[in-house]
């Protein structure tokens, strides 16, 4: 292998699917919400492939994001599919829990579309360039929603026959997860493989290494999904270039080329005495952040920002309820600097109270227990902990009903009785209770 081969590859793209979260108001600023889709990124990636000439394009897994969604996904595939091979370049993936049903079927229908490991097997192609082999990809796909079992330890067992080339994996897996239920595969099973480089699906957040290091000089991680499809997956997402040398190394690079981003910044309200101040101050700090992630690189046409509200501000109890009543809906989508359209995808109260929570605790009313509870949820010890299990054990009942069922199996699913995530939610709404307690107080208070 005399020359470089440039291959692109391709996280979870979930065709079928729209990204939430964006607001409908966001066409008046002229950007059409259909070229903020999965479909949409892909078309890009496209683009990016061709001009690029690069070999092959390679998918892991989740293409498509369900059965049901097929018919509606088989369009942007066939169409994306048949422009990489009319360039002469290859199309080669796996199937991931997603789209275990789903891609076996497209791939019978779309000429060319090469599907890797159907049925929960490994198998292997090489990619030829000037007539010569210069990489090999080996894949594994699903063969059912739910597998628990390491797919690479199948591997270890039955290895492919040696190849003269570099080795890239191609796989759907939940890296790092003990008994999972999809695909759970550990780091030095990876590592015993040999292999020059694992590519990994399932992850939306990206997590390959593009320097390296030197314990894992090779490259092994997450490419992250085509494009954030929810406020919670931020961040810069897109395709990966990925560069072989003639002697073997291989180099990486993200190509953000997602054309709706997700970021969550902290704005200080601190100081504001009047509700009507919040606005403009909102409006000013998500033009300041995105005038400077401009200055990184690559803009995306939409930026939706989750804003957590910190300070202590005197108007702590307007804001709170402006907050809680949803208000800051009502703040459309702006265009900044002729080049990105920001919008507010979600408002929250990380606020501090202006009162002396100790002074509130010396006494022995409603509010000096709660402000004794909320001092006590602050802390690290035995009581807060007792503190946690005691609303753990009162939740469990409500959160272990089976129509919250669906929700474990969301893409982004996390413990919601988490010791964290149980001490957020309980000094949120304990600090908006006593707030609320205290001004009642005040204005029963003769003037």
């Amino acid at each position: 292998m005399n020359e470089k081969t440039l291959i692109l590859a391709i996280g979870d793209v979930h065709l079928g699917t729209a990204c939430s979260g964006i607001p409908s108001a966001i066409s008046e600023q002229g950007v059409d919400p259909k070229e903020l889709t999965p479909a949409a990124a892909l078309r890009s990636a496209v683009r990016l492939a061709i001009d690029r000439q690069v070999a092959a394009v390679l998918f892991a897994g989740d293409v498509v994001e369900s059965a049901n969604a097929r018919f509606e996904a088989l369009a942007p595939l066939e169409e994306s599919v048949r422009r990489l091979l009319e360039a002469g370049i290859e199309v080669v993936a796996v199937a991931g829990n997603h789209d275990v049903e789903a891609l076996p079927r497209l791939a019978n229908l779309i000429d060319g579309f090469k599907l890797l490991g159907a049925g929960g097997r490994w198998e292997e192609v090489m990619l030829p360039r000037a007539g010569a082999p210069q990489v090999q990809i080996v894949g594994w796909s699903f063969g059912e929603k739910r597998v628990r079992q390491s797919p690479v330890a199948q591997l270890l067992k039955e290895p492919p026959p040696s190849a003269a080339v570099p080795r890239i994996g191609l796989l759907h897996c939940d890296l790092g997860a003990s008994g999972g239920h999809y695909a759970p595969v550990r780091q030095t099973e990876l590592d015993d493989a040999n292999f020059d480089a694992w590519l990994l699906g399932h992850i939306h957040k990206p997590s390959l290494d593009t320097q390296g290091s030197r314990t894992r000089p090779r490259p092994c991680g997450y490419l992250g999904s085509l494009v954030g499809l929810d406020p919670s997956e931020t961040g810069p997402h897109g395709p990966w270039l990925v560069e072989v040398s003639g002697d073997g190394g291989i180099k990486l690079e993200q190509v953000p080329l997602a054309p709706v981003r997700w970021e969550t910044i902290e704005v200080s309200v601190g100081g504001i005495e009047n509700i009507e101040d919040v606005c403009d101050r909102l409006l000013d700090e998500a033009k300041k952040f995105a005038q400077e992630m401009g200055r990184g690189g690559r803009m995306p046409a939409a930026l939706g920002l989750r804003v957590k509200l910190t300070g202590s501000p005197t108007a702590y109890e307007d804001i709170r309820r402006w907050i809680e009543g949803r208000k800051w809906t009502l703040l459309a989508p702006r265009l900044v600097d002729d080049t990105v359209v920001v919008f507010f995808s979600k408002v929250s109260d990380a606020m501090e109270l202006v009162l002396d929570m100790h002074a509130i605790a010396s006494g022995d009313d409603p509010a000096a227990l709660l402000a004794k509870s909320l001092l006590l949820l602050s802390e690290e010890n035995d009581q807060s902990r007792g503190l946690l299990a005691s609303a753990r054990e009162q939740l469990e009942a409500i959160t272990g009903q089976d129509v919250w069922s669906p929700v474990a199996e969301h893409r982004n699913a996390s413990d919601p009785l988490s010791d964290d995530a149980l001490r957020d939610v309980l000094l949120r709404s304990g600090k908006a209770a006593l707030s609320a307690m205290t001004a009642s107080l005040a204005e029963r208070e003769p003037q």
